[in-house]
């Protein structure tokens, strides 16, 4: 089983933007050296705690910085930008930085209306077909010329990249599958948005998946939130703040993670612990031990046809957060 990072860079309650960037980067390098696969930066907009507004930015930084890892946007969101700028940024990458480059491409906006309209002085609420836009994206990243006119008789330079751009398509409710399989692209679920998701969309997808110059057999990676720690006292003080975003996130409330010291008297209503219940029984989020979630996380495996699990660690302090990655990478290993 392959190990990948989904980080939404949420800025811990308290922090400045500079240490969160700092804990950060002292993240990025400690995964590269445990050996992970990759690391994804996702995108949002208009949050103040999720400071992962620019994917392509940070991206290029980090994979100045390592060696290894495969460092890549999960995602780029391409309602908002035209396909050629995003061709070129992440072409230009792969030249730095060959064969590490991933684009995770998603359709959701990654925040609201008002940041949508700001970011696309041109969107009225009837934007393109966004797989037409991707078809035009991959057509690109493989210096093929779009069918579209606008786009047809324009190069997406850097040609000719000894190691391509790693295309994938996002997902979260399982829509997207059925033309993940369609254009020969790895998926890429994340499953810490709250969606149920039936296992028969990821069998299909395996089964209808057209091999291509981009994957040559169906790959499939899940995104969970994630909280391992085999010392029980720990894991009970930790899981609180952990709880506790999870709550906040069901509200679309993005506030950071909160100190659990400032929780201990918190007491969660009936109705937080019908929402924590829920998120533990479809496995939205999961936490235990070393040996609890590697049983969770071959159950998962096995029903949703998994090659690859990503995880998000909505943890407070980011020595925390590396413990529950060496522990998760411990399980594989």
């Amino acid at each position: 089983m392959k190990l990948g990072v989904h980080d939404l860079m949420l800025r811990q309650q308290g922090k400045t933007n500079q240490e969160a960037f700092d804990d950060t980067k002292k993240l990025v390098l400690e995964i590269d050296k445990l050996g992970y696969d990759r690391y994804w930066f996702a995108e949002h907009h208009g949050y103040e705690s999720l400071l992962s507004v620019a994917p392509e930015v940070i991206t290029s930084h980090f994979l100045a910085l390592t060696e290894n890892i495969k460092i890549g946007a999960g995602g780029c969101m391409v309602m908002h930008y035209s396909p050629l700028k995003i061709a070129e940024n992440f072409k230009t990458m792969a030249e730095l930085a060959p064969g590490r480059v991933d684009i995770g491409i998603g359709r959701a906006p990654g925040c609201g209306v008002s940041e949508t309209r700001a970011l696309n002085h041109k969107f009225d609420g009837n934007s393109p077909e966004l797989f037409d836009e991707i078809e035009i994206l991959l057509d690109y990243l493989v210096d093929k010329k779009p069918k579209d006119p606008v786009y047809r008789f324009v190069k997406a330079v850097p040609m000719n990249n000894e190691k391509r751009v790693h295309p994938w398509m996002l997902g979260s409710t399982g829509k997207a599958a059925p033309k993940a399989a369609e254009f020969g692209l790895p998926y890429s679920h994340a499953k810490f948005f709250l969606y149920e998701t039936p296992a028969e969309i990821f069998k299909q997808y395996r089964s209808d998946f057209k091999p291509s110059v981009f994957a040559d057999k169906p790959y499939i990676s899940m995104s969970y939130k994630i909280l391992i720690s085999d010392d029980k006292d720990e894991l009970e003080y930790l899981s609180k703040s952990y709880e506790y975003f999870h709550i906040q996130q069901t509200k679309g409330d993005f506030s950071g993670v909160i100190d659990p010291e400032e929780l201990k008297d918190y007491k969660f209503s009936l109705n937080e612990q019908s929402i924590l219940k829920k998120g533990y029984d479809n496995r939205f989020l999961l936490k235990g031990t070393k040996q609890e979630i590697a049983d969770i996380l071959a159950d998962e495996a096995e029903e949703f046809y998994l090659d690859e699990i990503l995880c998000f660690t909505p943890i407070f302090g980011v020595d925390n957060r590396i413990k529950t990655y060496k522990l998760l990478k411990e399980i594989f290993d």
